[in-house]
């Protein structure tokens, strides 16, 4: 461990625990010799400043003034936070489309000065992370950086939006969310001219302008409930409840994942029986192609490993239901 990260983890432990702490303790927290870990109290001290002294009562190490009060100089992060901090710069840049890159640049500069000081490579961390956006619209830095002013500065906004069938309208927003899902950016919002809660693909944005106006605010627990089953093949408020039967060769990868909150799954052998509420007429073809694209080694769902087991109160499965939250924008 180097000295920079043996300093990150003593100031850690120290601001979380309220007594002294025997020299002791100290070691067998930071896994190394008592010698080592006096070094290490001495280096904090006298290097760092750090407001830190021996306390005979009950005999141990402690800071001398409270917790929140206690700063180090710099930016201090550990070769393990650099590294989580690194990837999660990473995925940012990539799951936006790169827009927030240059509002990034400043910190991943001096995290790639930290890492290089700890002989860590920034670019051999970027070379093994990869991210291929398969079901990705394009879009530009206007649509994303304008929706988020919105929502930092909770302003509404005007948008000249164009629907999945190719309506186009100007509509005033109230923004709520940002969503990423599969690949793309959604924004969920009160529409003022539906008078309703509706969700809009950033990608389908032609024009935004920020407004003055404060945005409507949405109760949390409104929301959730209204968008909880609004993404993915069964989006909408469920009416409908189907059970289907997945073969042994897919069953245990099926096992395994989310599909809907509200699912209820059981094992029949070796098959797999998985019940699920749904909005309107749903297309098996529909759940086969998610359930494939979810599937690990990019495995595919036919027809033979697939079964409609029960239509509770439902109208069919027959007809391609929406599959994607823009459609709620309408």
């Amino acid at each position: 461990m180097s000295k920079l990260d043996q300093t990150q983890r003593l100031h850690r432990l120290l601001l979380s625990h309220r007594y002294p702490l025997p020299l002791r303790v100290i070691a067998e927290e930071l896994e190394c010799s008592e010698k080592t870990a006096k070094r290490a109290i001495d280096y904090l001290r006298d290097s760092c400043n750090a407001p830190l002294e021996y306390v005979r009562e009950p005999r141990g190490w402690a800071y001398t003034r409270p917790a929140d009060q206690v700063q180090l100089p710099g930016l201090w992060l550990t070769g393990e936070d650099l590294q989580a901090l690194t990837s999660l710069l990473h995925l940012i840049g990539n799951l936006s489309d790169g827009l927030l890159r240059e509002d990034f640049k400043a910190i991943e500069d001096q995290v790639e000065r930290m890492l290089t000081a700890r002989g860590m490579r920034k670019d051999e961390l970027d070379r093994h992370i990869r991210i291929l956006p398969i079901f990705h619209r394009n879009q530009t830095g206007t649509q994303f950086n304008g929706v988020a002013e919105a929502l930092m500065r909770s302003r509404q906004i005007k948008v000249r939006y164009v629907s999945y069938e190719g309506k186009t309208t100007d509509r005033i927003l109230s923004p709520q969310t940002l969503v990423h899902y599969r690949e793309n950016w959604y924004l969920d919002a009160w529409c003022h001219l539906k008078r309703d809660l509706r969700t809009f693909a950033l990608a389908r944005i032609q024009k935004i302008e920020l407004l003055n106006t404060e945005a409507e605010k949405i109760a949390q627990s409104h929301l959730e409930q209204h968008f909880s089953q609004s993404y993915g093949i069964f989006s909408g408020a469920p009416k409908h409840t189907a059970k289907l039967r997945f073969m042994p060769a897919v069953a245990r990868e099926i096992a395994m994942q989310q599909w809907h909150p509200q699912q209820q799954g059981e094992w029949d052998g070796t098959n797999y029986l998985l019940t699920l509420p749904y909005a309107g007429i749903i297309h098996l073809g529909n759940c086969r192609n998610s359930a494939s694209r979810r599937c690990s080694g990019g495995q595919h769902i036919g027809q033979q490993h697939l079964q409609l087991v029960g239509n509770i109160g439902g109208v069919g499965a027959a007809a391609a239901a929406p599959g994607s939250p823009a459609d709620l924008a309408v």
